[in-house]
């Protein structure tokens, strides 16, 4: 499809990318500042969630012998790349890294809140429009990273290498 200068005539799913991102991010970022007005950074709030979760074996092992233990840089670590992920995707700033930290991030909070459809729904929802962004960031719509490789600071393909073929 070829475009005019001036004009802006994406797909469908370049809009729909585009959405799914911004709304992410929107979440994202959310979170992370909710956290920090709530005094999450110097108090036990992360720990508290952790005791009352109802993790995924043997993930609850994890929680007790690694997470417990380092739970005040684990509350600065989450809130920082929750900032992070979420500034990048409303951006689309290196989208596909971006997608790939937030994809990790949210595996952990469904192996954290379980396979609840009340407490990990979002957190499986999140892991799928995720792995949409990994596979198909090039075509999405209204990005930092369209604009860099188009300036030639991002060379293509570094972060938006083409997309499967019909896409």
């Amino acid at each position: 499809m070829q475009r005019t200068r001036g004009s802006d005539h994406r797909p469908w799913y370049a809009w729909a990318l585009f959405v799914i991102r911004v709304l992410m991010g929107a979440f994202f970022l959310m979170e992370g500042i909710q956290q920090l007005v709530n005094g999450y950074i110097g108090s036990d709030k992360l720990a508290e969630k952790f005791r009352k979760a109802d993790p995924i074996p043997p993930y609850d092992w994890l929680i007790d012998h690694v997470f417990l233990k380092i739970d005040d840089p684990l509350t600065v670590l989450v809130i920082v790349g929750e900032l992070a992920v979420g500034a990048a995707l409303v951006l689309g700033l290196l989208t596909r890294l971006t997608a790939l930290v937030a994809l990790f991030m949210n595996v952990n909070f469904l192996l954290l809140n379980g396979l609840h459809l009340s407490s990990g729904g979002v957190d499986a929802a999140f892991v799928v429009g995720e792995g949409l962004l990994l596979l198909f960031a090039s075509h999405q719509a209204l990005s930092l990273d369209e604009l860099l490789v188009r300036r030639g600071v991002l060379p293509l393909g570094a972060n938006n290498p083409p997309g499967p073929a019909g896409l």
